[in-house]
C-alpha cells in the first residue's frame, strides 16, 4: 500500500475506524478502544460509554472477542481464524474461542455476481459458460462459490469475489497496521513479541488470499509434487480465472465428513483415516509444501483417490525448518530437553525475554508428561498444544510456518479421529521422523553439507585479504569507526540523564547562593528592592539564601533516598 492516501480513502478510513470503535464498545470492549486510541473517533456521547471496568481477561472477553471480529466483517474474521493459530502469542481461553469463529456471510445478489465476472474477463457470461447457477454452493465474507458448465460440457466450480471487498479490507488493514505501531510504541510487552510484524505478516497473507490466482497456482504446484495416483487436485482454467474471479473442475466425490456416505459407498475408514495422514505427512516432510486447510469439507474420497479442494492457503517448509521440526518431535522420543531448546534456539524462535534455564525446565516437565510412552499413544495434537502454551509463556514466537502447521496437524488429527477414533496420527508419524533423520546423516547428506562448509570456507578466504587490506587503509587515514551495541543502554541513559539533572541542580543552587552574595556587598541600597507605588521593602539576598538553602536540603534528601551516597 502507498504511504500516501487519498481524500477518500481518508474519509473511508476514518468511518471504518468509528464503526469499530462502535462495536467494540457495544460488545463490552471499551478497553481496548481505549488502549488502541480509538476513543478520538467515537462522538462525545459515544466516547463517555468507554470504560476500563470491563473485563480483559477471561472466557467471557474471549467470547466477546468472537462476536465482535464476526460483527466487523472479513479482515477481521481472518484475523480472528489465524490468530487462533498462535497460542505461542495468545492465551489458551482467546485461542479456543477463536477457532470456532465463523466465516459465513449472506449472498451477493446474482446480477451483481454476472457483472463482476464479465468485467474480469471481458466476455458475456454466456460465451464464458454453457450453464450458470445463480444460487451459491457456498458464501462467505470473501466470496462465494457457484456451479458451472463450460461449452465442451466439464462441470466447473467458479470462485467470484465480492464487490467493494478490496476496499473495506485495504482500510481495515491500513488502520490495523497503524494502530499495531502506535500499540507497541507504547506497551514494552507488545514490542517483544513484536504487534507490527505480525500484523504486516496477516496483511500480506489476507492481500495474497484476495488474489484467486495465486490459489490457482497453489493448486498447480501441489499437483506437480504429488503423485496423481494418490492425489486428486482440481484443473485450473486460466482463460477464465482473473484475480477476483476462479474456474477449476468440479471434483467429484465424498466428503470425509460423510461417514455414512462413506460406508455405504463401501470404504473402509479406517484405510481412509491412514490415507489422509499418509498424504498430508508426506506433503509436510517429504515435500515441504502443504494444504494448509484440511477441514472436513475441504477433503474428499474420489473413488482410489483424496481429492483436495479450497487451496488458497498453503505452508511451505524449508528444509532447515524441516530439520528443525523432525528434530522437536525426535527429541520428545528421546526424552531430551536439551535438545528442544537446541531446536527452537536455531529457528530463531528465542527472543531476548527468553529465559533459556527456565525454558529448560519446563520443556522437561513436559517431556516427563511423556516418559515412558511409546510414540504411537502420544496424542500430537495435545503435545503441541501444550508446546505452545510453553512457548507462550517464554516469549519464543515460532515461525509463521510452524505454527500454520501445528494447525494443520491439530485440524488432521481431529478429521481422523472423526473418521476412526482407533486411528493414531503418531504412530503413522513415526516413518517420517525416522526418515528425517536418516537423511540428516547420510553420506550423502553429510557430503553436501561438507562440499558446502569448504565452499563458504573457500569464499571466506577470497574476500579476508580484501577485508584486511581496507581495515588496514582505515587505520592509517584514521577513518575507522567501531559500532558498539550496548545491552541495557537505555538503563544507562537514564542514570546519565539523572546525573546530568544533579550536576545542573547544584549549578542552579550555587548560582542562587553566589547571586546572593555578590548583591549584599553592593550595599543596603542594592539588597532592598522597593515594591513600586508601596512602602513594602523585599530583601532579595535573605530570600535567595532561604531558597538555596531549601533547594539544597531538597537536593541532599533526594541523593540520600536513591542510596547515591
Amino acid at each position: 500500500m502507498p504511504a500516501w492516501l487519498s481524500p477518500r480513502q481518508t474519509a473511508a478510513e476514518i468511518a471504518r475506524a468509528r464503526h469499530i470503535a462502535q462495536v467494540l464498545v457495544r460488545n463490552g470492549l471499551g478497553f481496548v478502544v481505549e488502549i488502541t486510541g480509538l476513543t478520538r473517533y467515537l462522538p462525545p456521547w459515544h466516547a463517555r460509554r468507554v470504560s476500563r471496568s470491563d473485563e480483559a481477561a477471561g472466557p467471557q472477553a474471549a467470547r466477546r472477542l468472537r462476536r465482535t471480529l464476526e460483527e466487523l466483517g472479513p479482515t477481521y474474521i481472518k484475523l480472528g481464524q489465524i490468530l487462533s493459530t498462535r497460542p505461542d502469542i495468545l492465551p489458551g481461553d482467546y485461542v479456543l474461542e477463536l477457532s470456532r469463529l465463523q466465516d459465513a456471510a449472506p449472498a451477493v445478489p446474482a446480477p451483481v455476481i454476472v457483472a463482476t465476472i464479465e468485467a474480469e474477463l471481458g466476455q458475456s457470461l454466456s460465451s464464458l459458460y454453457a450453464r450458470f447457477d445463480v444460487d451459491p454452493i457456498a458464501s462467505a465474507s470473501i466470496g462465494q462459490v457457484h456451479r458451472a458448465t463450460l461449452p465442451d460440457g466439464t462441470p466447473v466450480v467458479v470462485k467470484v469475489q465480492r464487490p467493494e471487498i478490496d476496499r473495506e479490507v485495504q482500510a481495515d488493514l491500513h488502520l490495523l497496521q497503524a494502530q499495531a505501531r502506535f500499540l507497541q510504541h507504547r506497551s514494552s510487552t507488545l514490542e517483544k513479541y513484536n504487534l507490527a510484524e505480525i500484523v504486516d505478516e496477516f496483511s500480506a497473507s489476507l492481500y495474497a488470499e484476495m488474489d484467486y490466482r495465486l490459489e490457482g497456482r497453489n493448486a498447480d504446484r501441489l499437483r506437480d509434487l504429488l503423485p496423481p495416483d494418490d492425489v486428486l487436485l482440481p484443473t485450473v482454467y486460466w482463460d477464465r480465472t482473473s484475480k477476483r474471479v476462479l474456474t477449476m473442475s468440479d471434483l467429484q466425490g465424498i466428503k470425509i465428513s460423510d461417514r455414512e456416505g462413506l460406508l455405504a459407498a463401501g470404504y473402509d475408514l479406517h484405510e481412509v483415516a491412514e490415507r489422509v495422514i499418509d498424504a498430508y505427512l508426506s506433503q509436510v516432510f517429504v515435500h515441504g509444501t502443504f494444504h494448509a486447510d484440511p477441514h472436513p469439507a475441504n477433503i474428499m474420497v474420489c473413488g482410489d483417490r483424496l481429492g483436495l479442494v479450497d487451496l488458497g492457503n498453503v505452508g511451505r517448509l524449508s528444509g532447515v525448518l524441516r530439520d528443525r521440526i523432525g528434530e522437536l518431535l525426535f527429541s520428545l522420543v528421546r526424552q531430551d530437553a536439551e535438545e528442544m531448546v537446541s531446536a527452537l534456539a536455531n529457528m530463531g524462535a528465542m527472543s531476548s525475554g527468553t529465559d533459556a534455564s527456565a525454558l529448560r525446565r519446563e520443556l522437561q516437565y513436559l517431556i516427563q508428561r511423556y516418559y515412558d510412552v511409546s510414540l504411537e499413544h502420544v496424542h500430537v495434537g495435545e503435545f503441541l498444544g501444550e508446546l505452545m502454551a510453553v512457548a507462550f509463556r517464554h516469549q519464543v514466537r515460532l515461525p509463521a510456518d510452524l505454527t500454520l502447521l501445528a494447525r494443520t496437524v491439530l485440524v488432521l488429527e481431529g478429521v481422523v479421529r472423526h473418521l476412526d477414533p482407533s486411528v493414531v496420527l503418531a504412530k503413522r508419524l513415526e516413518p517420517f521422523i525416522i526418515r528425517l533423520i536418516r537423511e540428516r546423516v547420510s553420506p550423502r547428506r553429510l557430503a553436501l553439507d561438507a562440499v558446502k562448509t569448504l565452499d563458504d570456507l573457500r569464499k571466506t578466504l577470497q574476500i579476508l585479504p580484501k577485508r584486511i587490506d581496507l581495515i588496514t587503509d582505515q587505520i592509517t587515514r584514521g577513518d575507522l569507526s567501531i559500532g558498539v551495541d550496548l545491552h541495557r543502554l537505555d538503563q544507562m541513559l537514564r542514570r546519565a540523564e539523572a546525573v546530568g539533572n544533579r550536576l545542573s541542580f547544584s549549578v542552579v543552587v550555587a548560582a542562587i547562593i553566589m547571586g546572593s552574595a555578590l548583591i549584599m556587598l553592593g550595599g543596603e541600597e542594592a539588597a532592598a528592592f522597593r515594591v513600586p507605588l508601596s512602602d513594602i521593602v523585599v530583601p532579595v539576598p535573605q530570600i535567595g539564601f532561604l531558597m538555596a538553602g531549601v533547594l539544597g536540603a531538597w537536593w541532599l534528601l533526594s541523593i540520600i533516598r536513591s542510596r547515591g551516597l
